[in-house]
């Protein structure tokens, strides 16, 4: 086995890196700025490759320069070299530490997805999870995130996709508030202003006869969904929830859902990528909040 010696053969990698940047810019003043050094520091590494080497790499004149045949060659190798090297360590970065990104809406990023992205991340090192939540389609659409939580109907066109769960609206209170000597429709209701007109609130159900007996229940009108869960929270009335969003807080009997009001909304949360982007770092996350492909 032949043993190359790098060291004594190669010059060193800062006069190759500047003097590929003043090959590529055909210019020593876009060289140093994108090195962020003045023009004289470039000129001088350049020199001191010349040397090294032996040969004209330039071929100067009093307001430009002309790369020899030995520079273009030279050039073109060092290059091509750089990049390789550049692609190796950015994959060794990945290897080591890996970044997802995750987007959902704001309700099921802080109920749902959050307590369970910090139980993934419990024991597991060299991964970066981050989350982004908006209550705007287009915005989670149109982002760069691995994976989005989608709300809706079907998983839009051009993604692909598993359905997380159906959704079934049902009331939700603090346990204090339901006792068996207390209406249920005398409690105020916990409404809200739409981020979106696919959602349903309180209004909208009873508008459509699907809770008629709470017609003539007080409402009190929240700036957002996650203010009247919020509200419901401090037994300040009943909210609208699904229990699969809201599982911790139902486990935990800190929401008690009413079952006997529960209504089917035909609309589901789906877990969706773009094709071709599912990885095994993501397909593991997905699989440990048991997600079925």
């Amino acid at each position: 086995m032949v043993v190359k010696n790098f060291r004594r053969n190669l010059p060193p990698l800062d006069y190759l890196m500047f003097f590929e940047a003043v090959a590529r810019h055909g210019n020593f003043t876009r060289a140093a700025e994108e090195l962020n050094v003045s023009q004289a520091a470039v000129s001088k590494r350049v020199k001191s490759l010349e040397e090294r080497l032996g040969i004209d790499l330039i071929k100067r004149n009093s307001r430009a320069f002309t790369l020899t045949q030995q520079g273009r060659k030279l050039a073109g190798n060092t290059s091509e070299a750089l990049s390789f090297l550049d692609t190796g360590i950015q994959d060794i970065r990945r290897t080591n530490h890996e970044k997802l990104s995750l987007a959902a809406n704001v309700t099921i990023s802080q109920y749902w997805l959050t307590p369970r992205i910090n139980e993934y991340l419990i024991g597991r090192n060299a991964v970066t999870i981050t989350l982004t939540a908006s209550d705007r389609d287009a915005e989670l659409l149109m982002s760069d995130n691995d994976v989005i939580v989608y709300y809706g109907k079907d998983i839009p066109t051009g993604w692909d996709g598993a359905i997380l769960f159906n959704e079934i609206w049902l009331p939700v209170a603090a346990p204090e508030l339901i006792t068996k000597e207390v209406d249920i429709t005398t409690l105020p209701l916990l409404d809200f202003e739409k981020a979106t007109p696919k959602w349903f609130n309180w209004n909208d159900l009873i508008n459509l006869r699907q809770y008629a007996e709470f017609a003539h229940s007080n409402r009190v009108k929240l700036g957002s969904y996650g203010s009247s869960l919020d509200a419901a929270l401090r037994g300040k009335g009943i909210a609208l929830g699904c229990p699969d969003v809201l599982h911790h807080e139902v486990t935990a009997r800190r929401l008690v859902p009413l079952m006997d009001y529960q209504i089917d909304t035909n609309r589901s949360y789906f877990v969706i990528w773009k094709p071709g982007h599912l990885t095994q770092r993501i397909r593991d996350l997905l699989e440990y909040i048991e997600i079925k492909f």
